[in-house]
């Protein structure tokens, strides 16, 4: 695990290195193949996908880094970006973390972050990265440019009550 504060003081991001492997990455792929929207391929509102059992590995591993602060894995969704997609400025009001697995991907873009004063802070990808932050960062990907491939999953917690 590494902790860093991209915002000096303002916020505590966390990243973890995830094990992923290609049976799983085509598994999400074949989930988003018939999904299209104008933003990006995505499952979100549609499944959980974590709660896939060939995926029972991969949720594994974000549940026993949840475990560790007291976190409960609410919902979670996957998206696939090509180019020129794009998923404006959002946060997840509601959520305490929110989390962003980089899976895989072509020439992939950073996530953007933002903090209270809309200075950017530009994450860049990392495949088999998970990467954690409070929920109500503003964050964004931009529209595409290039031909690139940019497969994430995405969720959002709760804090456990027990």
């Amino acid at each position: 695990m590494k902790k860093f504060d991209p915002f000096s003081y303002e916020h505590l991001f966390y990243e973890y290195k995830i094990k992923i492997n290609r049976n799983e990455i085509n598994q999400i792929l074949i989930l988003l193949k018939d999904i299209n929207t104008d933003y990006q391929k995505t499952t979100y509102n549609k499944l959980n996908i974590l709660n896939f059992p060939i995926l029972k590995n991969l949720k594994k591993q974000v549940t026993d880094i949840l475990d560790k602060d007291n976190l409960l894995l609410t919902n979670n969704w996957a998206q696939l970006y090509g180019s020129t997609n794009k998923h404006d400025i959002h946060n997840h009001y509601g959520s305490i973390y929110s989390g962003i697995i980089y899976i895989d991907g072509v020439k992939p873009s950073p996530t953007v972050f933002y903090d209270s004063l809309f200075r950017p802070y530009y994450h860049k990808f990392k495949k088999n990265t998970l990467i954690m932050f409070p929920s109500l960062i503003p964050h964004q990907v931009k529209s595409l440019k290039t031909e690139e491939q940019r497969l994430i999953i995405s969720f959002n917690t709760m804090k456990n009550m027990k």
